[in-house]
């Protein structure tokens, strides 16, 4: 058990010096930006800059992007949409912990996983999942 601790932790440090080693590919937003991802609106913080290279999303069967935006001193935003949702419900968003909350009008999930504050919604059949590096971001991320 503990040497998957110490898999997952190295795991994680590996992921943050690629992001840091990527920080040439990054835009930095000078001013609050507000975005359209998958369909979907987002603003993204004055300061964080988009890494250029989204990730397919294909976990649970579906199709969907994932972007990140980053800045060194305030951390991270992950975005997942998942644009073929096909009508699940919210429960199925669901993770061991979480908990049903409101954020900025949206009812979803509220959890925390690998150092991030996570909040999962469904909005006209798509499934969003947010992440930030605490919850005051995801209020300014979430529309």
């Amino acid at each position: 058990m503990n040497m998957i601790k110490v898999f997952s932790v190295i795991l994680f440090a590996c992921l943050l010096i690629g992001m840091v080693n990527a920080s040439d590919d990054i835009n930095y937003f000078n001013n609050t930006t507000n975005i359209t991802f998958e369909g979907v609106n987002f603003t993204i913080p004055q300061g964080f800059g988009e890494l250029k290279d989204s990730q397919d999303f294909n976990d649970l069967g579906s199709e969907g992007q994932t972007c990140f935006y980053i800045n060194e001193a305030h951390g991270e935003i992950q975005i997942t949409v998942i644009s073929d949702w096909m009508g699940m419900s919210l429960d199925e968003l669901k993770k061991d912990g979480a908990t049903k909350t409101k954020l900025n009008g949206h009812e979803g999930w509220n959890y925390t996983e690998n150092n991030l504050t996570y909040f999962a919604y469904v909005e006209n059949d798509t499934g969003i999942l947010v992440g930030a590096t605490n919850q005051t971001r995801l209020f300014e991320v979430v529309l």
